[in-house]
């Protein structure tokens, strides 16, 4: 199915750098409108099943925007429409429910209009009602526009609610990642950055992303663990490295780069990125940390503080002040918190607290 006139091809391209972009909807309707001779075109987008959770476009041909009445619009883009049928606004009429003490001609005053035609898109995770709002009875040409674009707004709505399913799992990733390393960096094998992350407001003292001639190059302060570095991007550049490397970046607070080799698939723009080498520093119980050994162990909320204080470091004399408990119901607090988790003291205590991801890494107040 093809469309015949470069507005249209210019309609398309509109609706695929919307759909692809995140961004605004309004050129691609700013094209509709142009191209049916509507007032201004407007579209209601959302996920099925949710009410209240849409999103409201509109604009006129010249791209300016429209003051729209969020209630009107969605009465006459009614959510009753069959998916790949055209409404004219009698259909609509027919179709939409007058007890809500509302009339489509009603509705369409408040929008400024006295014509429509109209869409619905149901895809998995997304929804969109599209309609053209003109001062005119729109004829069948109008109808036919909306027609044969009907699959590529169906294909348009499947990339966005694929896109926001992936920003989605970033955002659970970049969650996760933050409580695992302080960040990352994709380096070639001239130590060029060819993109990273980090967690932290500023790079640690030891650690510096250099402007060069090929990208921004990431630098060591420390003379040996920059000839380390070179030499572990030139094993892993060549495939000759057996296992991940590691280098001090800072000893206080204590922070190192773990360096891996990146697999083939990771080519950013054509530059294949030679290692991933993430920020690694120091563990800490955090917040929730008493409130998850409560959950796992049963121990007593009294029980569980201890528990956190001499995790965090706290001898048993400093964790009783901090907690304001004698040393003796320290004492027998502690031995009631290692029967309960198994572990044989302050250290298997700590160790059960580390590898069970019950502490996060530090992020705040740790660049020296």
């Amino acid at each position: 199915m093809a469309f015949p006139g470069v507005s249209e091809v210019d309609l398309i391209l509109a609706l695929q750098e919307a759909a692809t972009s995140g961004g605004s909807w309004s050129a691609f309707l700013a094209r509709v409108a142009g191209l049916t001779g509507a007032r201004f075109a407007a579209m209601v987008s959302g996920v099925p099943g949710q009410i209240g959770t849409e999103d409201i476009a509109a604009a006129m041909p010249s791209g300016a925007s429209v003051p729209i009445d969020a209630t009107a619009l969605a009465f006459v883009l009614t959510k009753r429409m069959r998916p790949e049928r055209i409404y004219t606004a009698s259909e609509l009429s027919e179709l939409i429910d007058t007890d809500e003490g509302l009339s489509l001609n009603a509705a369409l005053a408040r929008l400024g209009a006295v014509s429509v035609n109209a869409m619905r898109v149901v895809v998995p995770l997304a929804t969109i009602e599209l309609g053209i709002f003109g001062a005119r009875a729109f004829d069948a040409a109008e109808g036919a526009v909306l027609r044969r674009l009907f699959p590529y707004l169906q294909a348009a709505a499947r990339t966005t609610s694929r896109l926001a399913h992936e920003r989605l799992r970033a955002t659970i990733t970049a969650d996760l990642a933050r409580r695992n390393s302080l960040g990352w960096f994709l380096l070639d094998r001239a130590g060029v950055v060819l993109d990273f992350w980090t967690a932290l407001p500023d790079f640690p003292r030891g650690l510096r992303v250099l402007p060069g001639a090929h990208g921004d190059r990431l630098a060591l302060a420390d003379r040996a663990a920059e000839t380390a570095l070179t030499a572990i991007l030139d094993r892993f550049g060549t495939g000759e490295a057996p296992r991940a490397q590691a280098l001090w970046v800072s000893e206080n607070p204590p922070m190192h780069l773990r360096i891996v080799p990146t697999p083939r698939e990771w080519a950013i723009d054509s530059r294949q990125p030679a290692v991933l080498a993430t920020l690694q520093g120091e563990c800490r119980p955090g917040s929730e940390t008493a409130a998850l050994l409560t959950d796992l162990f049963g121990l007593l909320p009294s029980e569980a503080r201890l528990a956190a204080a001499l995790a965090d470091g706290d001898r048993l004399s400093d964790a009783a002040d901090r907690l304001c408990l004698t040393i003796e119901t320290a004492r027998n607090y502690s031995k009631k918190i290692f029967a309960k988790t198994g572990t044989q003291g302050q250290t298997d205590l700590v160790r059960l607290i580390l590898s069970n991801g019950l502490a996060e890494l530090d992020h705040a107040g740790r660049i020296a």
